[in-house]
């Protein structure tokens, strides 16, 4: 009996590509998700190198993740809102 194998993926495609095909909103979320693992990382590290030099770089660095991750949620919910009323 001949075993079958499937044919193996043509192409590599690095996890991190970003596909031309991509849906906006999508792409929206999936910033959102990326920037609030940034920040949970960020907030976390300064929790417990607290007074550490250089860590008032981090927490800006946390807020400005946090900002921009509230930027991609606005235009989010923007999006949604227009196709909904297009609807």
């Amino acid at each position: 009996m001949k075993k079958i194998v499937p044919d193996p993926p043509t192409a590599s495609v690095f996890y991190a590509s970003i596909q031309p095909d991509l849906y906006p909103p999508d792409a929206l979320a999936h910033a959102s998700e990326l920037l609030r693992g940034v920040s949970a990382t960020l907030e976390q590290h300064c929790r417990t190198h607290t007074g550490e030099p250089g860590s008032h770089l981090l927490i800006n660095a946390g807020h400005c993740t946090d900002t921009a991750r509230g930027l991609v949620e606005h235009v989010f919910h923007r999006l949604q809102a227009r196709q909904e009323a297009r609807a």
